[in-house]
């Protein structure tokens, strides 16, 4: 059985192997109520990955961006696909401050548009859950709560849906403690699932939606 910090310092030294930039914050959130990030800029060869280590949930949302940096080794083709489409629904959260950025030309985006970028979200977002789910299996963590991490991937998940419907981002990071009590603990592997937004129930979106507030 791996422990927590041995895992932890093997995907470090893998990140480094691939020339990632490695950031540890003190911090309980990071940019735009974000937990961390596996961020790549193929152009300018730059790659980072950060981690709000003060987050409650610090090691499972290294095990989620981990799992990104696996989706880039290892499936460039749903890599590139979303990354191409993924920015689409914050750009137009964000509007109308970016309006006024001199990098961004045309912040009119058509319903299509979100649709596509919704989907493509979802897409990439699920895969990366369903591979920490499968890594945890194959890879027993010493004291891994798997019922939790379950529900903080269904929280997540159906949070795009509110990101649209309100046109914002949460308040915090979408795994804080108190929403987690009313979601699931199973997790479905068809993607379908989570694109109905018809089955997004009541009291899951109720239970989200303090996170906006």
């Amino acid at each position: 059985m791996e422990t927590k910090s041995n895992l932890t310092i093997k995907i470090i030294r893998e990140l480094l192997d691939y020339k990632f930039s490695v950031l540890l914050y003190n911090e309980d959130q990071l940019a735009d109520a974000c937990g961390g990030w596996c961020w790549i800029d193929e152009e300018n060869n730059k790659r980072e990955f950060a981690i709000a280590m003060k987050h409650h949930m610090s090691f499972e949302i290294i095990l989620h961006e981990y799992c990104h940096f696996l989706q880039w080794r290892d499936d460039r083709k749903l890599w590139n696909r979303s990354m191409t489409t993924y920015d689409t629904l914050f750009n137009w959260i964000s509007y109308p401050s970016l309006v006024y950025s001199p990098f961004i030309k045309d912040c009119k985006i058509t319903e299509e548009e979100l649709d596509q970028s919704l989907h493509d979200i979802l897409e990439i977002e699920h895969d990366c859950e369903r591979r920490v789910l499968k890594l945890v299996k194959n890879c027993p963590i010493e004291d891994f709560d798997t019922d939790k991490y379950i529900r903080a991937a269904n929280a997540y998940l159906w949070s795009y849906h509110l990101n649209r419907e309100l046109r914002m981002r949460p308040k915090t990071p979408i795994y804080s403690e108190e929403p987690l009590e009313h979601m699931p603990n199973v997790f479905n592997n068809d993607l379908s699932f989570y694109l109905d937004r018809h089955n997004l129930t009541d009291p899951i979106r109720q239970a989200l939606l303090a996170e906006y507030e």
